[in-house]
């Protein structure tokens, strides 16, 4: 595969040389550009021709020039981070220079500088119809984020936590839902599958993203089954008009290096463009915390790893060309490879890396994808858009599942080699999304129908474990094959009823149909494994309105309905056991969502206040639980069950501020309340009956602070992470420890600096500054996890940029 990526990147690259060329006309444009409010000279700010893909960056002292424009009144736009864009119409001659002047007004909060597409159309932050927030690239590097898990830190609404202290699963939660109600998007695709989210969030590397985008509620109407509590939409980058190269080195403790490398160009006409880039992410295991029932307890080693040992590496390209066809159209060529190793267990002698041993996790991750993305115009009114996607992701993994089954079923004593496997994971996903939009007077329409298809075989070594089974202490392969087809057309209206006003009507249809056939290779039950089987169909609407009520402040209100199949859920494959060890019965009902959103923001030059009330409710709420007597009897440890109905609700300020030049201040704070609609019957009859109605890993209070000072060439950022007290459960194997424990609040603090020479930057910077750790630590569940179990982590690097 790695081969086959190179020889075609090799090979667009040709194409891109052999259709370079162009006629000259020795048009030729001069100027600089400067900040409107200071009027210094803004380096490398980037300078393009409106229309075409003609363009060029100033130098260091701010100053540009282009040759060759096209004749004719043209229209230059000259555009900086932090600042407004600026157009100014030229008339261009032949064989004659022109000289243009920009002034650029700030813009601290990125209003009217980035494009969103909550609604599958393009606005301004400032302008969306549904409220949006966006992770720019420029918010990625000043956080050091090198992957989504990181990216999505501290966005308001949104938690990402591990929960596993084994393997480091993670996932993301939005408004109080787990990750399987939130629908995670790759330019508009919903190509994060179960198989993928388990530890997608740290694998999907921030070296191709452009921005990242957050819708949170209703998703459905636009973006399938999943979006029930919302979507995050990961944006990769286009081709810059301006040929650039940047690469990056970082060096920090415990091992935790990253090397990034990225290229960008087009040819002389614009109108072919090719980006490249690789990131490798290593870094060791950390051994910090033991088992312990206070933190001075916690906070010593045990030979057990904390942080799992990884080696990521992620490489792609984006191929674009501008009317291949018949013009006014354009296609999109991506493609992209991640791998993974991860190891993590018992680190005395290196022990851990034997991946066929107790308290041992192995896991190897292959993700392939191949996207062809194709647009056409049809004059100004009229717009096509037809995305195809494949993904091929397989995984290996070894854990001590099966040795310790083994052993507590054999006297202690050890399986034969030859019968050590791991498990096996292979999936193969298509999804196809086909949009139509027309203008028409102030109606904006826009139609689709998307299908997505999967594939998942699955393999793995088990041990009967039911003693009072004749077949007590057999082992056995099982294997699983699951598929899932489903077929989703939608249609939005976008209305603009008055200058002010905006409306925004629109449903969407999805018929799921899914199944799951397991199959073992002899005999250890007197029955044959059940067929799982789902269909359904379901309707969402959904309903926006956005309303101005000042020419700061705009109001926006969203509502709909949402559906989650009961297919692909993380925590099988997180497992490492989509096998006979998580039963899902046939009889299990997808979950059904209510969710409405209401926000207000005030939109100011140095101050922006923005407030969000959030309210979902669910039915039929499927939930992970140990198996009942009757599943056990059929060789199931856990299943899916519908627990009961839950609400959940609450209430996001926000508030960012620039009180004086070059610095900027964020603050934001959550209120939460998420409850079961009676207490959960694993913990009735116990002290913890009462407590167990609130959802579980849903923080009361959550929130964060960050400080940015750029002076000059500096940049000085501090940024604090704050989580209010949650319930969690403690599922011991001594029953009678099980608990759901109360957490404390606490809030972690991260620092970076930088500085910039020219095309260079030297940066350095520290996470957990104040070493922070976990107050209670259990080793025999490994989901028990609530915050850091490992202190700073400090780093360094150095970064070049250059343009053209």
């Amino acid at each position: 595969m790695k081969k086959t990526t190179i020889l075609l990147v090799l090979t667009i690259m040709c194409v891109t040389t052999v259709f370079s060329q162009k006629a000259t006309t020795d048009a030729m444009l001069f100027g600089h550009v400067k900040s409107k409010e200071t009027q210094e000279h803004i380096p490398y700010a980037t300078i393009f021709v409106k229309g075409t893909k003609l363009g060029t960056a100033a130098d260091g002292t701010g100053h540009f020039k282009l040759a060759h424009l096209p004749a004719g009144k043209q229209t230059i736009i000259a555009q900086y981070v932090g600042y407004k864009p600026q157009e100014i119409e030229v008339t261009m001659t032949p064989g004659k220079g022109t000289e243009v002047y920009f002034e650029l007004e700030e813009d601290v909060f990125n209003l009217e500088q980035v494009v969103v597409t909550g609604t599958r159309t393009q606005h301004y932050v400032k302008n969306v119809p549904i409220r949006t927030e966006v992770v720019t690239s420029q918010a990625l590097k000043n956080k050091n984020a090198w992957n989504v898990f990181e990216a999505l830190e501290g966005v308001p609404g949104i938690r990402v936590e591990q929960q596993c202290q084994f393997c480091n699963f993670s996932m993301v939660r939005m408004q109080g839902l787990g990750a399987e109600h939130t629908q995670v998007l790759i330019n508009g695709q919903p190509v994060y599958s179960g198989l993928a989210s388990v530890y997608g969030l740290e694998q999907i590397g921030t070296g191709d993203v452009d921005r990242i985008e957050v819708v949170k509620g209703a998703g459905s109407a636009l973006y399938g089954s999943s979006a029930v509590a919302g979507a995050i939409n990961i944006i990769t980058k286009e081709p810059s008009p301006v040929p650039s190269i940047s690469a990056d080195v970082q060096f920090g403790n415990h091992g935790s290096n990253v090397y990034n490398f990225s290229s960008s160009m087009r040819n002389t006409r614009g109108n072919i463009g090719l980006s490249i880039y690789a990131q490798k992410i290593d870094h060791d295991a950390i051994d910090a915390t033991a088992e312990g029932s206070t933190r001075s307890e916690v906070n010593r080693k045990d030979s057990i790893s904390d942080r799992v040992a990884s080696k990521l590496h992620n490489l792609g390209f984006s191929f674009y060309v501008n009317d291949p066809f018949f013009g006014d159209d354009k296609l999109v060529l991506r493609g992209k490879a991640i791998n993974e190793k991860r190891e993590g267990g018992r680190m005395a002698d290196d022990y851990y890396k034997n991946p066929f041993t107790d308290g041992t996790e192995n896991i190897t991750t292959n993700r392939y994808e191949a996207e062809m993305n194709y647009t056409k115009q049809f004059g100004k009114k009229f717009e096509l858009n037809f995305n195809n996607t494949y993904i091929h992701h397989k995984r290996e993994a070894t854990n001590d599942s099966y040795l310790n089954d083994y052993l507590s079923t054999h006297n202690d004593s050890t399986p034969n080699v030859l019968d050590m496997r791991p498990y096996l994971a292979n999936e193969k996903s298509f999804i196809s999304t086909l949009t139509f939009g027309a203008k028409l007077g102030n109606h904006n329409l826009l139609f689709g129908a998307q299908y997505y298809t999967s594939r998942l075989d699955e393999s793995g070594m088990y041990v009967v474990v039911d003693s009072t089974s004749k077949y007590f202490g057999n082992s056995y392969k099982s294997v699983a094959q699951k598929h899932a087809d489903e077929f989703g057309a939608f249609i939005q209206d976008e209305w603009q009823v008055t200058p002010r006003l905006t409306v925004v009507p629109g449903v969407r249809i999805d018929h799921h149909s899914s199944g799951e056939e397991y199959t073992s290779d002899k005999k250890v039950f007197d029955k044959d494994f059940p067929q799982t089987r789902f269909k359904e169909t379901s309707v969402n609407p959904r309903l926006a309105i956005k309303y101005q009520l000042s020419r700061n402040i705009t109001l926006r209100a969203n509502a709909g309905t949402g559906f989650r199949a009961p297919y692909g859920f993380s925590e099988d494959l997180h497992l490492c056991s989509g096998s006979p060890r998580v039963w899902k019965s046939s009889e299990l009902k997808p979950e059904t969502s209510r969710s409405a959103n209401f926000s207000a923001d005030y939109y100011g030059n140095h101050l922006q206040v923005s407030a969000n009330v959030f309210y979902s409710y669910l039915k039929n709420k499927i939930d992970f639980a140990d198996a009942d007597d009757n599943v056990k009897n059929l060789g199931y440890t856990y299943q899916w069950r519908n627990v009961d109905d839950a609400v959940v609700q609450g209430v996001e300020l926000t508030v960012l501020a620039n009180p004086v030049r070059n610095l900027n201040v964020g603050v934001d704070f959550a209120f939460n309340h998420g409850t079961y609609k009676n207490e959960r019957e694993d913990w009735k009859e116990t002290k913890y009956q009462g407590i167990s109605k609130y959802i579980p890993r849903f923080p009361t209070t959550t929130g964060s602070v960050k400080v940015e000072y750029t002076p000059s060439t500096w940049h000085f950022m501090l940024y604090g992470l704050y989580q209010g007290k949650m319930y969690i459960d403690y599922i011991s194997e001594n029953e009678e420890m099980s608990k759901i424990k109360e957490t404390s609040p606490y809030m972690t603090f991260n620092a970076r600096v930088s500085k910039r020479f020219g095309i260079v930057r030297l940066y350095a910077g520290a996470n957990n500054i104040f070493n922070y750790l976990q107050d209670e630590k259990r080793l025999d569940d490994a989901a028990f996890m609530y915050a850091p179990v490992y202190g700073t982590l400090f780093y360094g690097g150095v970064s070049i940029n250059i343009t053209h």
